[in-house]
């Protein structure tokens, strides 16, 4: 722990996730894991819009969830990578926020149930989402009108799976990215933010570690582009991308890293960071409530950045 702005909400979401106890998530098999995970999305996320219409189908073999606004919409469609260390979630622990997502921007929004770890390693879970874009930029008919690029965003791993795909696909495929503290350093896992929030906090170092273990059992993986790409050149090419980051999180110095290479290689990128909030915040909007404002700040600035008021509202 380090003294650090800590908003009250998160004080007593803090004292919320003690105060049910059990062992540390990290010592649990993945399925208990996964259990666990989807229990607090469950009990701590705000409801999802009845507003918004969900279907279910595979895009290249993965399975995928739409989430339609409207019937008939043309224009870009977000594809969501949801987050948990490439180990835990799935289309049910973000469908609230894939909702929220859709109905706010008044886009077509398609989740990505990836491959899991440890059943499934690198890069099993880059090699879905990868096949399944591809598969939503052809157009198909479940999604309801024509599919003019597509948006990548993702919380988390989800992060680092966006950030991907954006870098494979480019432009003008790829029309922008919506990126909630994206992991984008495997290796460099012991300073500053690592060392800062350790522990204490949803996500701390041990879990982390629990994820890469599963996930990147080669240690020498680590280092591949795809899971770091902080450690390589980050390309000009790039769609503009939109950054948001968590001041109590041990992702948040590579985060915001992420942002300025963003920046250096030339290519637009507007970065929010939400000060006094923890790891987790976009699957937790009940329990954190002012972590829910800043998911709706950086969706219209996603939209802003991506046509003014073209789609859904201003």
């Amino acid at each position: 722990m380090t003294l650090a702005t800590v908003l009250p909400e998160t004080s007593m979401a803090m004292e919320t996730l003690a105060s049910m106890g059990g062992p540390h998530l990290s010592t649990l098999a993945a399925e208990e894991m996964r259990a666990v995970f989807a229990a607090l999305c469950q009990t701590f996320d705000t409801a999802a819009s009845s507003a918004v219409r969900t279907r279910d189908f595979e895009a290249d073999g993965v399975p995928v969830r739409a989430f339609l606004p409207a019937a008939g919409t043309a224009g870009p469609v977000i594809m969501y990578m949801h987050g948990g260390g490439w180990v835990i979630g799935d289309l049910d622990t973000h469908h609230a926020l894939c909702a929220a997502i859709a109905e706010q921007s008044g886009l077509r929004v398609v989740a990505i149930d990836f491959r899991l770890a440890p059943e499934a390693i690198f890069p099993a879970a880059h090699d879905d989402c990868l096949a399944a874009s591809r598969h939503i930029l052809s157009g198909p008919a479940e999604v309801d009108g024509p599919v003019e690029g597509i948006i990548v965003a993702g919380d988390s791993a989800g992060g680092n799976l966006a950030f991907h795909v954006a870098r494979a696909l480019g432009q003008p495929d790829v029309v922008a990215q919506l990126l909630f503290y994206p992991i984008s350093d495997c290796v460099n896992t012991s300073d500053g933010s690592y060392s800062l929030f350790e522990d204490g906090y949803l996500l701390d170092r041990a879990l982390m570690l629990r994820f890469l273990d599963e996930y990147l059992p080669d240690s020498g993986a680590r280092n591949d582009a795809r899971v770091s790409p902080l450690l390589h050149t980050i390309p000009a090419s790039l769609p503009p991308a939109v950054v948001v980051t968590a001041a109590l999180d041990p992702l948040r110095d590579e985060g915001r890293k992420l942002t300025a290479r963003i920046a250096e290689a030339g290519t637009e990128v507007h970065h929010f960071e939400a000060i006094g909030h923890m790891h987790g915040f976009v699957t937790l909007r009940k329990l954190l409530p002012t972590g829910g404002q800043t998911v709706e700040r950086a969706v219209a600035s996603l939209i802003e950045m991506v046509s003014g008021e073209t789609h859904g509202r201003p």
